[in-house]
Formats: structure tokens, sequence, C-alpha cells
């Protein structure tokens, strides 16, 4: 939901938004009562009205012009959210409708912001109008923000490339779907475990699966234990290992797997990073947290003893010799590992003082490097957004710079990626960093977000009304929010 915090901050701004809302709410529920005659309405029947509810609402979307890959991106979103488990609750169908409208609200609002900064997308307008979607009371405020954007013609360029991203890696995916299919038939099990891992994650960022066919890779992972429960030399965020992205899969698509063998090999690891490193935290980073990330989709339960084996390491590795050897990503993840074991207040002030400066090196004017002297990169930039949101820190970042460089990696990406066996998987691997960093910066609490995104992309007077008129704080939305977890980094879902 790289979006989600522009919608927000269009939301907040607008003062007559709630009637364009209701028009939407009019119109569908409309469609809902024309077609009832469809709707199974029997009450143990709730996942048929809704996917017939679902069904009807596609239908009229498609009919607005929002292409297939869009609508399932904005509504598949609820299906991984624990709101799905409140709508099949009800039956009655109206009431599903109520919460799922959200969702539909972010979809028009996409198309009420591209009009604001395109001159090329009043198409949409002359339909909304048509349909009475736009109140005269709404129509006079969106133009007051299309001049505001016209008179700030920097950011109507930013903002109008910024909407642009999602539907270019859409697009791009689904003329890429049958590349996509064939990649999981290679025949390295390093290659084809890896790819079908980072695509996957890719998809699932924009709530795509359901439009891609991953039955190849489910039959491997089910049936080939001996090819992907194993592990391999220099592992890292851009050489993943074998076993845990056999086992993430697995669980992301509910492929059924023997889970005691994979708690068997899962202590056979750990014997080995106790056995092998004096500090495995710090010497094997990469692999002791591909090892934890596995340990805990497995429900192996570690005892204190054994965590504490892991997290082990004399003073000498926490000072800057070798620290100043760690990609920056390492870094991060060394605190996250804390952060997600109940830890982190306990690491020692020194340790954790050198592990935050040296953190700090990597931050350049110009972006965010993984090594001190090394170059700009979309996974560091996300780990230290990430450690600088969970610390609460993120005042000495430059997130404009940040932000443009990101949109640029994005953009270069897409047109260098090739779907077929020859891909670069660095190109895969930057690419979902960047969007991963562009959703942190999205969604990290409204008032984060448009100081550290919106700030960026929207006229400074629609911001600085914003922030002193107390309408952040003081307004209540009909959108829902997202916000990302501090100490998981998961995307949450505020209903």
């Amino acid at each position: 939901m790289i979006t989600h915090g522009l919608y927000k901050t269009f939301d907040l701004y607008s003062n007559e938004i709630s009637l364009f809302y209701d028009c939407i709410d009019k119109y569908f529920k409309g469609i809902i009562l024309r077609n009832l005659s469809q709707i199974p309405l029997d009450s143990h029947e709730s996942k048929r009205i809704l996917g017939t509810l679902k069904s009807i609402i596609n239908d009229a979307l498609t009919q607005f012009g929002f292409s297939a890959e869009e609508i399932e991106s904005h509504l598949t979103f609820l299906w991984k959210t624990e709101v799905i488990t409140d709508i099949l609750a009800e039956t009655d169908i109206f009431q599903m409708y109520e919460k799922l409208s959200p969702l539909l609200y972010k979809l028009f609002l996409e198309r009420i912001m591209n009009y604001v900064v395109d001159s090329n997308s009043n198409s949409i307008m002359v339909k909304l109008k048509s349909e009475q979607f736009l109140p005269i009371e709404f129509l006079i405020n969106i133009q007051r923000i299309k001049d505001r954007f016209n008179r700030s013609s920097e950011k109507k360029e930013r903002l109008k490339k910024y909407l642009g991203i999602q539907k270019k890696i859409l697009r791009k995916l689904r003329d890429s779907e049958a590349s996509i299919r064939n990649l999981q038939n290679l025949a390295e099990p390093r290659e084809k475990l890896q790819l079908s891992y980072i695509i996957y994650r890719i998809i699932d960022f924009f709530n795509l699966k359901n439009l891609f066919d991953f039955s190849t890779i489910k039959e491997y992972i089910a049936n080939k234990y001996d090819d992907w429960l194993d592990t391999i030399p220099l592992v890292s965020l851009k050489n993943p290992d074998l076993y845990y992205c056999g086992m993430y899969l697995a669980n992301q698509l509910s492929i059924p797997i023997d889970l005691d063998k994979i708690k068997y090999f899962l202590l056979n690891i750990y014997d080995e990073n106790i056995d092998e490193f004096e500090a495995p935290l710090i010497e094997a980073t990469n692999q002791v947290y591909y090892f934890f990330k596995t340990a805990w989709m497995a429900d192996l339960e570690l005892s204190p003893r054994q965590i504490t084996e892991l997290l082990k390491g004399e003073e000498k590795f926490f000072g800057h010799t070798y620290l100043k050897n760690l990609e920056t990503s390492q870094l991060v993840i060394i605190l996250m590992i804390y952060n997600q074991l109940g830890l982190y207040d306990k690491i020692e002030e020194e340790k954790l003082r050198n592990i935050i400066n040296e953190i700090e090196k990597r931050i350049a004017p110009e972006g965010i490097k993984q090594f001190r002297d090394g170059f700009i990169s979309a996974e560091a930039t996300y780990f230290v957004l990430y450690c600088k949101y969970f610390r609460d820190d993120l005042k000495k970042v430059n997130t404009g710079e940040i932000i443009d460089r990101l949109i640029s990696r994005i953009f270069r990406n897409l047109q260098l990626i090739d779907f077929s066996k020859d891909i670069n998987y660095d190109l895969l691997t930057e690419l979902y960093y960047a969007c991963e960093s562009l959703q942190l910066l999205s969604c990290m609490g409204v008032e984060n977000m448009i100081k550290n995104l919106a700030r960026h992309l929207f006229p400074d007077n629609i911001i600085d009304e914003l922030l002193s008129n107390g309408r952040i704080r003081n307004r209540n939305s009909r959108l829902c929010d997202l916000k990302v977890d501090r100490l998981t980094g998961e995307l949450i879902y505020l209903y």
C-alpha cells in the first residue's frame, strides 16, 4: 500500500470528502439492491454471500475502467487482515458492504488524485459526473486542490510520477504472467526457490497472488524436501537460504508439509551455528536471521538457553572493527532480532550505541549506503528507515532525497527486469525493498507520514494547513487506516 498515505492526506484536506463517499455508497448499494436475486441469503452462507458481493462490485468497477489487477490489488488486501473474520460473521450483505466500502473509497480517490496532477485523466471525471458521484461542493474542493498543484509544478510532477508506480508494476507483473509461471520449472533448486520466493514477495506485496498460478512450486515444495530443506554458503538478503524460501512459500501458499521434519532440520542448523561461530548473531547474521524466521513459522519453541547461545558474543564482536564490516541491513537485523525476541531493552548500552553509531555512518546526504564507502541501496534504505521508525528517530533522515531515489530506482529496474531464466535477482530484490520503503513511509502513522512523505509530494500550503489546524488529530476519517507494526514490520489494518 505505497499510496495509502497519499489518500489519507487528500482525505484529511478535503472538507467535503464525506459527500463523495456518500455518493459511492449510494451507487453501490443501488447495484446490490438490483442484484439481490443473485445473492444467497441463507444465514449459513456468509462466504457465498461475500463472494457474490465481490463479484457484483468487480463488475461495477470494470464498468468504470478499473483493470482486473487494480481491483484485485485493492480489494484482496482485506483477505490478509483480521477484518475478514468480522465480515464473515455477518449475514447481512449491506453490513458486509460497510466493511468493504473504505477500500472502494481508495480506488476512486486514486482516480481523483490522478485527475488533479494529470491533464490526460479527464475521462474518469466525465464518468463520475455522469453517475452523479461528484457533488458541486466536492468539485469546488477538487478544483481548489488542482489549482494549488498547478502553482507548484515540481510537486505536481513528483506526485504524478509516484502515483504511476503501482500501475506500472501491476501491468509489468500481469504482462509477465506466463514467464513467471515458467520460472517455477527451472531445474536448479537454488534458482527455482529463490526466484519463486522473491517474485512471490513482490506479487503478494501488491495483493495479486490470486491472479497467478503457483501450482508447480506448490507441488515441488510438498514433494521435494531433499531439494529445499538445505542450506547454502554466503547467505544474504539477496541470497536467501533455501530452507527459508521453501518454508516461507509453504506458509504463504498453505502447502501441507511435515513440520516435525522441518523442526528436526532446524535443530541441526542450530547446532551448526553454535558449533561454528563464537558470536553467531554477529558472525553469521543472515543465517541466524533466517533460522529465527523459519523457527517462528514452524512453531519451533526455543529455550532461553538456546536463544542466549545464538545471541552470545564477547565485547570485541560489538566493537567498530567487526561492525564496520557488516552490511547496513545486517546491523539493523541484529537490533530487529533483539526487538522481536522482547530483549531490545536488555542490550548493553555500549553495544547498542556502537551499532547505532555504525548505522548512522551509512547515512549520506544522497541516500543510505550498504557499507560506509559502498553504494546507495534500497535494501539498506528500508532497513534503516524501519530501524529509525521502531526507535522513533526519523528526524535526521532526508526522506525527500530518499523518495526521489527510490522512485527512480523502481522505474529503472522495471525497464531492466526481464522474467526469463537469466533474470537478475538483485534487481528484483532492490525493487521489492524500494516498494517496502515507500510503504513504510506511507504507513508510519498520519503525522509521521505527512512530515516524511506527503511533505515531499504535496504543495507546502496544503501540508502547512494540515499541520497547523489540528485536523490530523481531530478529524474522523471514513478511510481505513494502515500502519506498519513497530515490532514485526508487518502491515496492520486498523478498521
